[in-house]
C-alpha cells in the first residue's frame, strides 16, 4: 500500500494516490501529534495534551485510544500504528512524509551554499519549498503541546526563504530577488534577515531610495508591533547603504574552482579566546604536533576549530580542508583519505585503491604546498591514526567527543561549557544586548547547560522571534518536555547533536557497548542525572564491575561526565533526550 502524509498545510493522508478524509479535529490533531514525531513512540499523555488544550476530559485516555482505532482504518494498514509503551508510535516509510522531505532538501541547500554553490542551493531549496502548501496543520487547533513545534517549522520554512534570498543574492540575481522578497516580508515582517535582503538586492539594483525606505518600514513594524528597534545586524546595514559602502555594491563572487577551498568561520565565537591561541600556536608550531579537540556534544568544538584553521589558513598554500566525519555509518581511514584526495583535485579513479599508496599520493600532494586539514567529529583513532601520523607535508586539527588518548605526540585540548559571563555575551550579540538582562540571560544559560550550540538557537530563535522577550522564552525552556523542541532553529538541533552519540552507541557491536546502551535506557526511565557504580550495578542487575564498565563507555561519550571516582551525572539536556529514547524502547 502506498501512504502519503502532509503537514505542511492542511493536514493531509493520500492512499494509493488519492486523498482520504482524516476525520474529526481531535482526530487530525492526533494524527498531527504522531507524524511530528514519526517511527518513535509518542505516549498517551503527550497525545492527550496534544489533543485537548485546556483541562482534558474525564475518559480523555480511552477516547484517545477510539481516535487511535479510527485513524487505523483511515490509514488502512494496520501495522502503521501501533501500541507500543508508554503509548503508540506511527510508523513513516521514506518518501511518505512532507516534513522530512522539506528538512532533507533545506539540508541540502545550505550545506550547498557554504561550499559555494548558489546555482545548486537555489534548485535544492526552491525544490525544499515546493512541499509547502500553506501553514503547517493550519486545519489543527494549537495546543500547548503542538503549538511549539508547529512553530519551529515555521521557523524553518522562513530559514528556507532566507536562504533563498541568500543564493539569489550570490548569484547576481538581484531584480528576481526584489520582486519575491517584498511578498515574503510582507509575510514574515518580524524576520530581520529578510528585510536585509530585501535591502541589499534594492541597493544593488541602483535603488537605494527604496533600500533606504524599506529599512523605515521595518523599523516602523518592529516598534509598533514589538515595541523594539531593528537589531545590530539590519542597523548596520543601513549605515552601510547611507555611507555607500563600496563592499555592497557588488554581489559576493562564487569561490574559484582550485586547490584552497575555503573554510568559513562561524559567525559567534564568545569565550574561547584562550583556546583559539592554543590551537592557532600549536598549527604553527615546529616541528608541528596535531592538535586534538575534545568535549561533549555541543560544547563547541566544530566551531572552535574552523575558527582557528581560518585564522591560519594564509600560512597554507596547499588550502585548508574540512572533512567532517559524523555520518553512520563512521567512514575508516581510507574512505577518510579519499574525501580528502579529492579536495586535494584528484579525481575518484585517479585514487589508489590501496591505503598505503593512496597515503604515498597524500605525501605527493602536499610536499610542497603545505596543507591545513580539519578533521571534524571524530570517533576514534583508527579514523584518523594514518593520516595523522603518516604525512609530514599535513597539518592537522582533530574534533572528537572523547579524547583520543591512543594517538601519539598529539596536544590533546578538552572543551568546557562557557562560563557565565560568555554565556551572556554570546546571548546578547545574537539577538541584541538590548533584548537579554543579566538575570534572564542566567536563567536561558542554566536551562542550555551553558553549552555554546544550545545557546546559539535560543539566541537566534529570540532574534527572529522579536515579539517573545526574554523571561517568556525563558518561561517556555523551564518545562521539561518542550525544552529539546525548542532548542531547533533550521538544520542546528541539540536533540540531533545527542542523537549521534547515541546512534553509534547503539549501533556499536561490543559487549561494553550493550552495557552502557542498557545503562542510558534505564537512567532514562527513571530521569536520573546522577548514577554510580552501586546504583548502575542495581539497575543492570550485574556486578558492580560490569556497570563501572558501562558507566565509563558512558563517559567516553560524554553522554556523563564524571565527578569522582564513584558519582558520574548527566547534564539537563542529556536526560531530556535519554528520557525520551527510553519512551520510545
Amino acid at each position: 500500500m502506498n501512504l502519503r502524509f502532509g503537514l505542511l498545510g492542511p493536514v493531509q493522508l493520500h492512499r494509493n494516490g488519492r486523498p482520504v478524509p482524516v476525520g474529526t479535529p481531535k482526530q487530525r490533531a492526533l494524527l498531527t501529534a504522531l507524524l511530528l514525531e514519526p517511527n518513535r513512540v509518542v505516549s498517551i499523555d503527550r497525545l492527550v495534551t496534544s489533543v485537548w488544550d485546556a483541562e482534558p476530559p474525564r475518559f480523555a485516555v480511552a477516547n484517545v485510544r477510539t481516535y487511535v482505532n479510527r485513524l487505523r482504518g483511515t490509514i488502512g494498514d494496520g501495522d502503521r500504528l501501533t501500541a507500543r509503551q508508554p503509548g503508540y508510535v506511527l510508523a513513516v516509510r521514506d518518501g511518505e512524509l512532507d516534513v522530512t522531505e522539506f528538512a532533507d532538501a533545506l539540508r541540502q541547500g545550505r550545506r550547498s551554499l557554504s561550499a559555494g554553490r548558489p546555482d545548486t542551493a537555489l534548485r535544492q531549496v526552491s525544490a525544499a519549498l515546493t512541499r509547502w502548501r500553506g501553514d503547517p496543520a493550519e486545519d489543527v487547533p494549537r495546543s500547548a503541546a503542538l503549538g511549539p513545534r508547529l512553530d519551529a517549522l515555521v521557523e524553518q520554512r522562513c530559514l528556507a526563504l532566507e536562504t533563498l534570498a541568500e543564493a539569489r543574492l550570490m548569484l547576481g540575481e538581484h531584480a528576481d530577488a526584489v520582486a519575491e522578497l517584498r511578498e515574503t516580508v510582507a509575510a514574515h515582517p518580524t524576520r530581520e534577515r529578510l528585510w536585509g535582503a530585501l535591502m541589499l538586492a534594492l541597493y544593488r539594483t541602483g535603488d537605494s531610495a527604496a533600500a533606504l525606505a524599506a529599512y523605515g518600514q521595518a523599523r516602523a513594524f518592529l516598534a509598533e508591533e514589538l515595541g523594539v528597534e531593528p537589531g545590530p545586524e539590519l542597523a548596520g546595514l543601513h549605515r552601510r547603504i547611507l555611507d555607500r559602502d563600496p563592499a555592497l555594491r557588488a554581489a559576493p563572487e562564487a569561490p574559484v574552482p582550485g586547490p584552497v577551498p575555503a573554510v568559513t568561520a562561524p559567525g559567534c565565537l564568545v569565550g574561547r579566546e584562550p583556546e583559539l591561541k592554543e590551537i592557532v600556536a600549536a598549527i604553527g608550531a615546529c616541528p608541528p604536533r596535531p592538535v586534538a579537540v575534545h568535549g561533549p556534544a555541543g560544547v563547541g568544538k566544530s566551531a572552535l576549530a574552523r575558527h582557528a584553521v581560518h585564522t591560519a589558513a594564509p600560512g597554507f598554500p596547499g588550502g585548508v580542508h574540512h572533512i567532517d566525519l559524523r555520518a553512520l555509518p563512521r567512514p575508516g581511514p581510507y574512505a577518510t583519505l579519499v574525501r580528502l584526495l579529492g579536495r586535494l583535485g584528484l579525481a575518484d579513479d585517479e585514487i589508489a585503491a590501496d591505503l598505503d599508496e593512496a597515503l604515498h599520493q597524500l605525501r605527493t600532494a602536499t610536499t610542497a604546498r603545505h596543507a591545513l586539514v580539519l578533521l571534524d567529529n571524530v570517533t576514534g583513532e583508527e579514523q584518523v591514526r594514518p593520516l595523522v601520523t603518516g604525512c609530514p607535508g599535513c597539518r592537522f586539527v582533530v574534533t572528537s567527543r572523547r579524547m583520543l588518548a591512543a594517538l601519539d605526540d598529539v596536544e590533546h585540548l578538552p572543551l568546557a561549557p562557557l562560563a557565565d559571563d560568555a554565556a551572556y555575551e554570546m546571548l546578547a550579540r545574537l539577538c541584541g544586548r538590548e533584548r537579554v538582562d543579566p538575570a534572564q540571560a542566567s536563567r536561558m544559560a542554566r536551562l542550555c547547560d551553558n553549552l555554546p550550540l544550545a545557546l546559539e538557537i535560543a539566541g537566534k530563535r529570540l532574534a527572529v522571534r522579536r515579539e517573545w522577550t526574554a523571561e517568556a522564552f525563558a518561561d517556555m525552556l523551564t518545562g521539561d518536555e518542550h525544552r529539546l523542541d525548542l532548542l531547533t532553529c533550521g538544520d542546528l538541533s541539540v536533540r540531533a547533536a545527542l542523537d549521534l552519540d547515541y546512534q553509534a552507541l547503539r549501533h556499536s557491536g561490543e559487549t561494553a557497548d550493550g552495557g552502557a546502551l542498557a545503562l542510558f535506557h534505564r537512567l532514562g526511565e527513571r530521569g536520573l542525572a546522577d548514577c554510580g557504580p552501586a546504583t548502575a550495578a542495581g539497575l543492570l542487575g550485574c556486578d558492580r564491575r560490569t556497570a563501572a564498565a558501562a558507566l565509563g563507555r558512558l563517559a567516553d561519550l560524554r553522554l556523563m561526565e564524571p565527578l569522582a571516582p564513584d558519582h558520574y551525572r548527566m547534564n539537563g539536556l542529556t536526560r531530556l533526550y535519554a528520557m525520551e529514547i527510553a519512551a520510545t524502547t
